[in-house]
């Protein structure tokens, strides 16, 4: 069975390939069949309840929102208060998911059915989220068929459903995608031309979506009752902002006062009614956030030959993810994108369906890839003193398929070992320098000097520049995999000896 699987910070949303449809999972609750798995989970003194069983559930501790706790996590770093690395709290999740599609969904596969699945990620993911993402689903049983950007699946989607006409006579060239979710927020361009989903530009912000307005109705309502959030346990903060992202998503346009029952949670404290256009007012800052990285979107497409100001070579602006069902987003993107804008027919699910398209043989369609954040490496300058950042793989270079992004730098080192100190970042600022959110990787001491290359102890050796001159050629070689993982190789050409490293991200 192929199906499409979007990870989410508040839903996990499943859809199949069935003989060219693509239908969404439902799964079965005690009271009740979702088509959706809350994605959290709930530690307590047996170990580990996920999804449903977690909400239904009063005892230990909740954490909501797993996907957002471990992407700012190495996948062998201890998530706080659960007893267990990132990477085994999302196999667990995702086992839990493997088992409700057996004995609990709609789709009802043979429990040794093997399941191969289409996966995505934010865009503006980090690498090691990347890779836990893939880890995961492997290790719970699934076979990842490819990992994809969550806004070109939603472009795949967006043309599957609507814009089938788009051939080579018509003016539409790209869609620009506004993807609301959970826990993150991403704009990215996509190519519409051919069905080949070239990712074209995208700009994110990996910290970015409904549990940030879930926090802001929970500050009002704790402010309104009276009640010292410093007095609030982790239990009952997460428990907290669970009800307030149920009210929350009852919000109509014509809404002007919202009720939070902090009764439910805490014994002493009662309703709070809430001013709508207070909270709105208190969270469109986070929506202008949102209409800055579209803009930025936009003004990246003359690099691709495409004018941003021709509303004919726009297919639409498409709006997914559970979060733009806040009304003060369609609001605000109807009076900048007038008739471009589009809602998809299910926000929450729009990503699901995609990958499904893009995971079925028989929908011919072709997704291409790009790289969606900087990766470069410090160096030591000429005098050893200061630090010089080459980068290596720019943000939106294009990957073709599976095939690696391959980078060589040729150079006549200075010292006689290299401090190679590897980093990953959001943007680059104009000088050149790493900015925005920044991941920091492995760090790398090669020995350039051959009398060194036997020595363990590299990282003790003084930076600082040869006495004499070197005229050995050194070549760094970067395989950068589309799972990922980058792999190189320092070979001292001159004197034959070569080593290799495969990078990860520092915790």
């Amino acid at each position: 069975m192929r199906l499409g699987i979007d990870f989410g910070t508040t839903r996990t949303v499943v859809a199949a390939v069935d003989a060219g449809r693509h239908p969404v999972a439902a799964f079965e609750g005690e009271a009740a069949w979702a088509d959706f798995v809350p994605g959290v989970a709930r530690i307590h003194g047996g170990g580990v309840l996920f999804g449903w069983d977690a909400l239904s559930s009063e005892d230990g501790v909740l954490l909501r929102s797993i996907k957002r706790v471990v992407s700012e996590l190495a996948p062998d770093d201890e998530v706080p208060g659960a007893g267990m690395s990132a990477l085994d709290l999302v196999t667990g999740f995702l086992s839990h998911l493997r088992s409700l599609l057996v004995h609990a969904s709609s789709l009802s596969p043979s429990a040794d059915e093997t399941l191969e699945a289409m996966v995505s990620v934010p865009a503006n993911a980090s690498t090691r989220q990347r890779y836990i993402t893939l880890e995961a689903f492997r290790r719970a049983g699934f076979r990842p068929l490819g990992l994809i950007n969550e806004p070109t699946a939603a472009a795949v989607e967006l043309a599957h459903r609507h814009l089938r006409g788009v051939g080579p006579g018509s003016p539409k060239r790209y869609a620009v995608i506004y993807d609301f979710g959970g826990g993150t927020f991403d704009a990215a361009a996509v190519s519409l031309v051919d069905s080949r989903f070239d990712l074209l530009t995208s700009e994110g912000v990996a910290r970015l979506g409904g549990d940030d307005i879930d926090e802001e109705v929970l500050h009002m309502a704790l402010a309104e009752a009276e009640v010292d959030a410093a007095r609030l346990l982790p239990g009952e903060r997460a428990a907290l902002l669970e009800l307030c992202r149920a009210a929350k998503e009852a919000l109509r346009p014509s809404s002007r006062r919202l009720l939070v029952d902090l009764g439910e949670v805490l014994a002493d404290a009662g309703e709070a009614v809430l001013d709508v256009p207070t909270l709105y007012a208190r969270c469109q800052p986070f929506v202008d956030r949102t209409v800055a990285c579209v803009q930025s979107v936009l003004g990246a497409l003359e690099r691709r030959g495409i004018d941003p100001n021709n509303p004919r070579e726009l297919g639409a602006v498409y709006l997914v993810g559970g979060s733009v069902a806040f009304p003060p987003v369609a609001r605000t993107l109807r009076a900048v994108f007038k008739r471009k804008l589009k809602l998809a027919a299910q926000p929450h699910a729009a990503t699901a369906v995609g990958l499904a398209v893009a995971a079925d043989p028989q929908a011919h369609v072709f997704v291409r890839e790009s790289t969606t954040r900087h990766f470069g490496v410090w160096r030591e300058g000429a005098s050893g003193h200061e630090k010089t950042f080459d980068l290596l793989i720019s943000k939106d270079t294009t990957r073709e398929g599976d095939e690696p992004v391959v980078i060589e730098r040729c150079y006549r080192p200075a010292h006689p070992v290299g401090h190679l100190r590897y980093l990953e970042c959001s943007a680059l600022d104009e000088s050149g320098e790493p900015s925005g959110d920044m991941t920091p990787w492995a760090e790398i001491v090669f020995p350039y000097d051959p009398e060194l290359a036997g020595r363990a102890d590299l990282e003790d050796v003084a930076v600082e520049r040869w006495q004499r001159t070197s005229n050995d050629e050194i070549a760094e070689t970067y395989r950068y995999g589309a799972d990922g993982r980058i792999a190189v190789e320092i070979h001292n050409r001159t004197r034959g000896y070569v080593r290799s490293y495969e990078l990860g991200a520092l915790r």
